[in-house]
């Protein structure tokens, strides 16, 4: 099985940096990297060209310009040009421990997407970790970083996680887990299945829904993944005004379709527009 791993990215690179730093401490590793680049102004090789001569797979940086947050073409961008049997997908933020794809690799089946439950770190804390990632031995000197009633909180979350998967299969709730693109993982035959991410979601908010909701009703279930490491999400500045997404109109039409009429595949997504020119693509690796 080959496995891809997939990064969004826009700005923020030295995050990017510490992602890269876990994927090669893994016991597993990937066959390939994709970085999927939403228009950034910073350069991706400035940021990681030192490390590039110990990774062990392939790397790829797809670049599209910069017109507004467009995270569901820039994902769907990755899986087109994608070799791996299994995707997995993970924010520019998020940093794991050695075990990470090997437990998703453990776990999952063709017929659910595996859902992780990183913990936001502080500003402070993101400082502290950032400046000791470079130089540690192994990840748990990271969480050393951190409280660890962190790790109790995120247990207690896939606790509740596991009783909404239960409920669904059971039909008492139409969804089950809730899917968060910040750390997740499927199969590529999941993910075309569906048509990918739906390109009419234009800026921020409600695509990991959409996507989510589709995925269940083809019949691919979430279940909640446990990681013998904490992950960890670093801190970042967020807007405050983002509340209400502009996409929640056509989010609350299109999820009355998917359940009512079962329509699960996009029409705007993955295979729809096969023939992007104007991407960049540049193999690192």
């Amino acid at each position: 099985m080959k496995i891809s791993v997939i990064v969004p990215v826009y700005n923020r690179l030295e995050h990017l940096r510490a992602l890269f730093l876990c994927l090669l401490r893994q016991e597993l590793h990937p066959d390939e990297l994709i970085i999927t680049d939403d228009g950034s102004s910073q350069n991706v090789l400035e940021y990681i060209v030192d490390l590039l001569p110990k990774a062990k797979f392939r790397i790829k940086h797809i670049f599209q310009e910069d017109k507004g947050f467009r995270k569901t073409r820039a994902l769907n961008n990755a899986v087109l040009n994608s070799e791996g049997d299994l995707l997995i997908f993970c924010d520019q933020d998020l940093i794991f421990g050695e075990e990470y794809i090997k437990t998703i690799s453990e776990n999952i089946k063709n017929n659910i997407f595996l859902l992780c439950r990183p913990f936001s770190v502080t500003e402070e804390e993101k400082i502290r970790i950032l400046s000791k990632i470079e130089n540690i031995k192994n990840y748990k000197e990271i969480i050393e970083e951190v409280p660890k009633l962190y790790e109790k909180d995120v247990r207690r979350v896939l606790r509740e996680d596991k009783i909404k998967r239960i409920l669904n299969y059971f039909k008492l709730n139409k969804r089950g887990i809730k899917l968060v693109g910040m750390s997740c993982a499927l199969m590529k035959k999941a993910y075309v299945k569906v048509n990918g991410y739906d390109e009419n979601y234009v800026g921020w908010g409600e695509e990991d829904d959409d996507f989510g909701n589709r995925l269940y009703v083809a019949g691919i279930k979430g279940k909640e993944l446990f990681t013998s490491n904490l992950q960890l999400h670093l801190w970042h500045y967020s807007d405050p005004t983002k509340i209400h997404s502009a996409n929640e109109k056509y989010y609350y039409k299109r999820k009355k379709e998917i359940f009512k009429e079962k329509s699960y595949f996009c029409e705007n997504g993955y295979l729809s527009n096969q023939n992007r020119n104007d991407l960049k693509i540049t193999i690192l690796k």
